[in-house]
């Protein structure tokens, strides 16, 4: 791509400031080894959800560890926020303060707690070390901290507003920590999670001010700024090849853990120059369930999408952030104030933010004349994360509280080389990790059955969207424990882009009374097909205090991500490879990508038959336009020249006008209806608001150009 060659300033070594740079990088990971290796978590040791950063003094970020993305939002408003609180007050090497309450402190919810320690070179405060991870259990009237059932925030979570001191010169505030464990069901894991979140600040003071001595406090200061500066300028550079205008996009967050109903989040994208705005004006007014997301949850959910779009290869620090200003009305369920409960915002309802962020930048980047902006374009991601958190008593009578990290394998969009990754994480997640099955089973008193890729959750296209995981356990080793679940993308599910298909959806069940005991005792695995059940629970989206006994299964599949391109120009190779690998079934193949199957291996003419007779049925008639088969993959989105819009697969136009939509042929059926004939599944909506798909197709040629899933305002 063009861009602005950088000059660095007169005085400034370029070596010196990629070792600075790096060094600061190297610290923040150290930090993060830290806390993996002093905590005794699996949320922390075997998904990584936590954060390390370096700041200054101000709270502007000198570095971010690459783990948990939306934790930029959180971090940077906790620090800042502590900055304004303790103003004034002494401070002392060794001290550290403790936050997790997401309407004062920022947090994205409750367990995600905050340690915050000043740095200092001799008597002067020069930055702050700060370690956020999410703790097992912080209190509130469900164990694990996300409480659907909650009316307000005070029923959630031990609320720690900024300025809570819970460290002082190296010792604990005795009083404080008697307070946090009088709390909590789990006491010593959460004390031992707070002193690794410590350990994680020391080793990053340590090493901070092993780097000042080395290269002095002044160099220092300078190439910091620099880095700000150089990085700031990259994104603003590429913003500059995205087209000046006004994006609009919506997305709906599902069920506020009382209600079936859908809860907008709207954004205006507005880019001048250099500068882009999201203005989240319109979206719904705070609610009384938990999906209400924390500003601070807001700002890292934008930045989840920003940075792989814009800012891929620019090492995190103040400057990637500043090009971007972000409105939201105070009392909304982007920006809530108190009593709002907040327990599950930054899952749900900030979920959504990174998506129609990732949808406005589709909308944008597509018309850049910069081909490198252009490829940034994808589907959208199956952002959301499918949690179980199980409570209960073992067999040996050991309290135990399971918040399984497994909700993290969720489905990547499509790109616009490949195909999306499976089980990949949210967005946000750069260092997704799943638990190991034997680890859990080791730790907790239960026993999985599978766990296996989710065949029904790729959004299809010419490069097919990441699938989901799918898994089951039963208990072993205790009579029954009390589940919680949250299932937010079940209804209205990943975009895809380009002509590629939405992804599918997650939810969860409960097989009441199987034969699981009886298949082990005869040496037989239980499967989706053997097993056998008195009952089938289809459990809420969101739900709490669900009794799972023993001999109970608890099933969970959890969403795909959005496909990229047309998947009648998906290669019919690929589409063999994924039946072979039990990506896809054979019906599918057929169905929904026209490839005709003998003996494992592509047909060529029964395929281009095939894909010939679903071109017609799309626009009703035999194509005037031909696509031909080796028409690039990604070549389905609908481009602009001097003579209007064309599609690039078949070369066949779509007017001259400001929309070329408004020339495609428009077919709109209930999602959940139209992607079951595509093989995806996706819960339907029983009352209220319909959930639609609309698919654009090329009158002329049959491609499909585009598959958006909205909500419709009538009620069923």
């Amino acid at each position: 791509m063009t861009s602005t060659p950088h000059t660095l300033p007169e005085g400034f070594d370029p070596v010196t400031l990629e070792v600075i740079r790096m060094r600061l990088d190297s610290i923040v990971e150290e930090m993060g080894i830290a806390m993996i290796r002093s905590s005794g978590s699996p949320v922390i040791t075997e998904a990584g959800d936590f954060n390390t950063a370096l700041f200054d003094p101000t709270g502007r970020i000198y570095a971010y560890s690459d783990y948990v993305q939306f934790h930029i939002g959180s971090g940077s408003v906790a620090v800042q926020n502590l900055v304004r609180a303790i103003e004034g007050e002494p401070l002392a090497p060794g001290d550290a303060f403790i936050s997790n309450d997401p309407h004062t402190a920022g947090a994205s919810h409750p367990p995600d707690t905050n340690i915050i320690s000043p740095i200092f070179h001799g008597d002067e405060l020069i930055g702050w070390a700060q370690s956020q991870a999410h703790l097992v259990d912080v209190g509130g009237m469900t164990p694990g901290g996300f409480a659907p059932g909650a009316l307000d925030c005070y029923a959630e979570a031990l609320r720690l507003p900024p300025g809570v001191k819970i460290f002082e010169k190296g010792e604990p505030v005795e009083w404080v920590r008697r307070i946090l464990l009088n709390n909590v069901r789990v006491p010593a894991l959460f004390w031992n999670d707070v002193r690794s979140l410590v350990a994680s600040n020391n080793t990053g003071i340590r090493r901070l001010l092993g780097t000042i001595e080395e290269f002095g406090l002044p160099q220092f200061r300078d190439y910091t700024r620099l880095s700000f500066e150089l990085a700031e300028q990259v994104v603003r550079d590429r913003i500059r090849e995205i087209p000046d205008g006004t994006y609009e996009a919506e997305e709906w967050t599902e069920h506020n853990g009382h209600v079936d109903e859908l809860y907008r989040v709207a954004c205006t994208m507005t880019k001048r120059g250099e500068q882009v705005t999201f203005d989240f004006t319109g979206s719904s007014e705070q609610t009384d369930g938990f999906i209400n997301c924390s500003y601070g949850a807001l700002v890292g959910s934008v930045a989840s999408a920003i940075v792989p779009i814009l800012a891929w290869d620019v090492p995190f620090n103040e400057g990637v952030m500043t090009a971007f200003d972000i409105v939201a009305e105070p009392g909304s369920i982007v920006n809530p104030r108190p009593p709002a409960p907040i327990s599950n915002g930054h899952l749900t309802t900030g979920a959504r933010v990174s998506r129609v962020v990732t949808k406005l930048m589709n909308d944008a980047c597509r018309a850049s004349a910069d081909e490198t902006v252009r490829d940034r374009t994808q589907g959208v991601w199956g952002d959301s994360w499918t949690g179980g958190i199980s409570a209960g008593t073992t067999d040996d009578g050991e309290f135990f509280v399971l918040f399984n990290m497994d909700g993290g394998g969720m489905g990547a969009g499509a790109q616009p080389e490949r195909d999306g990754l499976d089980c990949a994480g949210m967005m946000t997640q750069v260092n997704n990790m799943l638990p190991d099955v034997e680890m859990n089973e080791m730790l907790y008193p239960v026993l999985y059955l599978w766990k296996q890729l989710n065949t029904e959750s790729a959004g299809h296209g010419a490069h097919r969207g990441g699938l989901g995981l799918r898994f089951a356990w039963t208990l072993h080793g205790a009579q029954e424990v009390t589940q919680t679940v949250f299932a937010p993308s079940a209804q209205v599910v990943a975009d895809g882009y380009g002509g590629g298909l939405p992804g599918g959806g997650s939810g969860h069940e409960v097989w009441r009374r199987t034969d699981v005991g009886e298949l082990l005792a005869a040496g037989r695995i239980p499967t989706r097909d053997t097993l056998d059940s008195a009952e089938r629970e289809l459990l809420a989206i969101n739900q709490q205090s669900v009794a799972i006994r023993a001999g109970d299964v608890l099933v969970q599949w959890i969403a795909g991500g959005g496909g990229y391109g047309d998947p009648l120009l998906r290669d019919p190779r690929l589409v063999a490879a994924d039946v072979r690998d039990g990506y896809i079934t054979a019906d599918t193949a057929k169905r929904t990508y026209g490839v005709v199957l003998t003996d494992g291996v592509a047909d060529e003419s029964a395929t281009h038959a095939a894909r010939a007779e679903l071109r017609r049925e799309r626009v009703g008639a035999a194509p005037t336009e031909t696509v031909p088969p080796t028409a690039p993959a990604g070549s389905s989105a609908p481009r602009r020249d001097a003579d209007g819009w064309y599609v690039p697969a078949s070369g066949a136009r779509l007017g001259k006008g400001e929309d070329w939509r408004d020339e495609a042929r428009k077919v709109t059926q209930v999602a959940a209806d139209r992607l079951a004939e595509y093989g995806v599944r996706v819960r339907p909506r029983t009352e209220g608001r319909r959930v639609l798909i609309d698919e654009f197709y090329s009158p002329s040629c049959g491609t499909l150009l585009e598959a958006r899933v909205r909500v419709d305002a009538a009620a069923n």
